[in-house]
């Protein structure tokens, strides 16, 4: 039978996922590489590293003779730019903010680019990245035969010859526009690249997205036979959502993690202004997922029990929340949160947001301030929710904050909607596996991990939903009301 692998580039590791096309794994393996944090926001990686860890996680599984075709997904919105066959610099991650010069000096000369791009821009785009690269270090950049802008898309390049991004990467970088269907000239020409030093866009029509055959020195170099398929997938947000949910109009799943997010697949136009949910174009141009991320949620929900339960762990602190949760006239002393304690990116994208309390009562225990903050996280969810017209029965959800039972409770009553969580292993790796099978034309029942898969733990809304119901608009209204003050506070410092 065929053997599929999946490779997923994430922050600090590479996952390797093989499988056969009826979805029975045969192996899964993790190489790391490391990350280099350097002054004014810097963050890099060595794209070497990441080809190195491929080589180890494919050696790790034992099964590199006998894969038949790879698919690639990963980090996007990075900045590699590439010629003889190798990265001429290290990597400028998603998560380098270094370019705010540049950022601001290209706000003001593209006044229409949120519009253009469909999303709102900061220092981290890729755009950014080029103009500080044509200012610092103009003979790179000039040298440059590809700008290459995601992990999967050097480690595709490197493995066929092939430069390419995927819509959902080239709809992260700022150099995309939405409305033409393609990489915008005035974007590229305003951060300093040429029009050719772009990589091909995938993901356009049915099969493109297929790179070519594994070049024999590659093959080499990462333990596989020459000449099988390379297919480069969705970025890691498609990928996840796809390898969960899915790809179709409708799918939708929330996460809570260290942050937090609502994703969900949508058919809408291009908008007319951009808004704090990132807009990434979909395979054929005519479905977006749409994002709408929290800036803390699992990291507010440990700071409100270190300072509110202080010496009570996990456990004890569900023990906690559960009777009171039940208590009667328990909500109506809860105090509304806004849990953003280092900035907020939705429903307001605002970095002098701070955390706040409204409506302590003399009836507050210690105990309320912490359910206020999971349910402040999933008021803010629901906010996201609202704006892109999600009305689901049944809400996937995946992250580790999903293990407290407090929270899917409050988010079951929040969304009016049963919550489900799952066993849910390597998302990434898995739509990569259904991207090969797709562009080969393989039959396979590859099918996404909430369509099949454990036993679903579901939390179904209880009676407290009407309270909920209520405070929805009410605490939106406070992100409005409290920016102002969230401001001066900012200036105070």
């Amino acid at each position: 039978m065929t053997v599929l692998a999946g490779l997923d580039f994430g922050t600090s590791s590479v996952k390797l996922v093989v499988a056969h096309p009826d979805g029975t794994v045969l192996a899964r393996a993790q190489a790391a590489y490391p990350t280099q944090a350097g002054p004014d926001g810097a963050a890099e990686q060595r794209a070497g590293d990441w080809w190195e860890a491929a080589a180890e996680a494919i050696a790790e599984s034992g099964l590199g003779a006998r894969i038949d075709a790879v698919g690639l997904t990963g980090q996007m919105q990075d900045l590699i730019p590439v010629a003889a066959g190798a990265a001429l610099r290290p990597v400028m991650l998603y998560s380098d903010t270094r370019a705010t010069a540049q950022h601001e000096r290209l706000r003001a000369a593209l006044a229409d680019w949120e519009r253009l791009s469909g999303n709102q821009q900061d220092a981290s785009n890729v755009a950014a990245k080029i103009a500080w690269l044509a200012e610092h270090e103009p003979e790179t950049l000039a040298a440059a035969e590809q700008l290459l802008l995601g992990a999967p898309g050097y480690v595709g390049w490197r493995a066929t010859g092939v430069a390419a991004c995927d819509l959902v990467t080239a709809s992260t970088t700022g150099l995309l526009d939405v409305h033409a269907r393609g990489w915008s000239p005035e974007v590229a020409r305003a951060a300093g690249a040429r029009a050719e030093q772009l990589p091909r866009l995938v993901g356009v029509t049915a099969g493109d997205a297929r790179l070519g055959p594994l070049h024999a020195e590659a093959a080499a170099e990462l333990g596989l036979r020459p000449g099988i398929p390379v297919v480069h997938a969705l970025g890691d947000a498609g990928s996840a959502t796809d390898g969960l949910v899915g790809s179709e109009p409708g799918d939708a799943y929330l996460y809570l993690g260290t942050t937090g997010w609502l994703a969900a697949v949508t058919e809408a136009e291009p908008a007319a202004e951009a808004s704090p949910i990132h807009s990434l174009v979909l395979p054929g141009w005519e479905a977006r997922l749409r994002i709408g991320a929290v800036q803390a949620a699992g990291s507010a929900a440990d700071w409100s029990r270190r300072t509110f339960l202080p010496g009570l762990d996990f456990a004890a602190v569900e023990a906690l929340a559960a009777p009171r949760l039940d208590e009667p006239g328990a909500l109506a002393v809860r105090p509304l949160a806004l849990p953003g304690l280092a900035g907020e990116r939705t429903p307001v994208r605002d970095p002098e947001f701070r955390g706040a309390f409204v409506g302590v009562r003399e009836g507050t225990q210690a105990v309320d301030f912490h359910l206020a903050v999971l349910t402040g996280v999933a008021l803010g969810l629901r906010h996201v929710a609202d704006e892109l017209g999600i009305r689901q029965r049944r809400i996937p959800l995946i992250g580790g904050a999903s293990a407290s039972p407090a929270w899917r409770r409050i988010l079951a009553d929040v969304f009016d909607a049963t919550v489900v969580t799952r066993e849910a292993e390597d998302p990434g790796s898995h739509s990569a596996l259904r991207a090969v099978a797709a562009a080969l034309g393989i039959p396979n029942s590859l099918a996404p991990r909430f369509a099949a898969g454990p036993e679903d733990v579901e939390t179904a809304p209880s009676e407290a939903r009407t309270g909920y119901a209520r405070l929805v608009g009410i605490h939106r209204a406070l992100y409005d009301g409290l920016a102002p003050t969230f401001h001066r506070l900012a200036r105070v410092e």
